[in-house]
């Protein structure tokens, strides 16, 4: 009955709040705990459907700032100036040449709450989000400055040292996360990656 109770607030709170999703509450937590992004950013959000991240990351910011979301669905336009949005799939993205679309050299911060649709087969969940964990690491590598932050959404799962293993070889300092906004009886936990090699 708990988690149900739970679920109803941050819904209620986040249409009350005017937040397309309950994932800003997520976004807002982390980066009360860990700064990552600041004002004038360039934030790459990875998987930005239906946008609350965005909305989060826009405020923050501000109008010299520069948020671009890529996500496969179509996402609602919105009306602030420092958001660009693309419709494309992650897994045949080219980092650079959106890099000099956007005439950007690299992106400060990079963040990601992708997750691939779930079949309800262990197995199958695992691999699909690992290799969407891959697309989104070669992004990093590729489109992150040195001495950039990245956040991204993982679950519990066998998978889940390995993706430490391999943040840990591109960033300083890797964090494991579970904002309070996240449902209780989610396995989903977030890498806060500082610092970029």
């Amino acid at each position: 009955m708990g988690r149900f109770v739970v679920k109803d607030a941050y819904f209620k709170r986040a249409k009350s709040d005017g937040f397309r999703a309950r994932s800003a509450y997520k976004l807002k937590e982390i980066v009360e705990k860990y700064p990552i992004i600041k004002k004038g950013d360039k934030v790459l959000d990875i998987g930005c459907a239906p946008g609350s991240f965005i909305q989060v990351i826009s405020s923050i910011v501000g109008e010299r700032g520069l948020v671009v979301g890529i996500d496969i669905l179509p996402v609602k336009p919105f009306p602030s100036c420092n958001v660009k949005l693309i419709t494309h799939d992650i897994r045949d993205i080219d980092i650079k040449v959106l890099l000099l679309e956007h005439s950007i050299e690299y992106f400060d911060v990079i963040t990601s709450d992708i997750s691939p649709n779930l079949s309800g087969i262990r197995e199958v969940d695992n691999r699909n989000f690992y290799d969407l964990f891959l697309s989104v690491v070669n992004i990093i590598k590729d489109g992150l400055k040195e001495g950039g932050f990245a956040l991204i959404k993982a679950f519990y799962s066998e998978s889940l040292k390995d993706m430490e293993n391999e943040l840990k070889s591109l960033f300083k300092g890797v964090r494991l996360f579970k904002p309070s906004a996240s449902r209780s009886v989610s396995s989903e936990i977030y890498f806060v990656c500082m610092y970029k090699k």
